[in-house]
């Protein structure tokens, strides 16, 4: 069906947009990278690892403003949402993420409270967005989506006290650049449970090609496997890479005991 009213023709391609993340983050900054499509289209509803996601990044991946894209979409459906990040400084540029796709939305709920970590919709509307620091303060919140941004970066014990935050039928995203070989995200990643796993390496994203040569040339190369290859290494060079030391141990031979 054409559409000839222009008025019209708006309208409903607003409203396409309101019904779609994808569309929403297309018509905002421009065509979704696959891994960023992929989270965005993640669903507990439909698939129990969903309820759980993980998105391994690399360095400037866009990761901050899929944040702002998940945040901002289920907010404009009257959804809670509890954000966090290792410091002010990233959760204030989180929240600038979320206010682009806000003020790009022909569809906003009226805004009754609007600071620099809080949007809230009108009561008849019911959404929230709350950006909070990684402390026991935010204890007693309940959110339909938690989304911690930096997960690899954050205390284990401040990142698991907002899961209990989480409602039944809510969502947990843990988006990170990687760090050490420990940690809950690191653990979680590496194991065996039931979540959703998403890696998005700046080798394999097009827009990044210039700047990935760019720094292969002049990063050491536990930096470059770090921020580019999503690889949990440490700071420094090892005698012996973590690699190797896997490749040499077996977890069937017992630990000789010496008496």
């Amino acid at each position: 069906m054409t559409v000839h009213d222009p008025h019209l023709n708006s309208f409903l391609q607003g409203l396409t947009v309101s019904l779609d993340p994808v569309r929403r983050f297309r018509m905002t900054i421009g065509e979704p990278d696959p891994w960023q499509e992929e989270l965005l289209r993640t669903d507990p509803g439909t698939n129990e690892e969903d309820r759980m996601v993980q998105a391994l990044c690399g360095r400037q991946s866009g990761k901050s403003t899929t944040c702002g894209c998940l945040a901002y979409d289920d907010f404009s459906v009257g959804k809670t949402v509890i954000l966090t990040a290792p410091s002010l400084r990233q959760s204030t540029e989180l929240f600038r993420r979320i206010l682009e796709f806000k003020n790009t939305d022909p569809f906003c709920p009226p805004i009754v409270r609007q600071t620099q970590t809080e949007l809230e919709a009108h009561p008849s509307h019911g959404g929230r967005i709350i950006v909070v620091p990684a402390t026991d303060q935010a204890r007693g919140m309940t959110a339909d989506t938690i989304l911690a941004d930096e997960a690899c970066f954050l205390d284990d014990d401040a990142l698991t006290a907002f899961f209990p935050m989480r409602k039944e039928t809510g969502r947990i995203f843990l988006l990170s650049t990687p760090n050490l070989r420990q940690g809950y995200f690191y653990e979680t990643w590496t194991s065996a449970k039931r979540v959703r796993r998403i890696m998005a390496r700046s080798i394999d994203i097009p827009r990044r090609r210039a700047q990935v040569e760019f720094d292969r040339a002049t990063m050491s190369e536990t930096t470059f496997r770090r921020e580019h290859l999503c690889e949990f290494v440490g700071s420094g060079t090892p005698l012996l890479s973590w690699d190797t030391l896997e490749k040499t141990s077996n977890n069937e031979v017992s630990a000789l005991c010496l008496n």
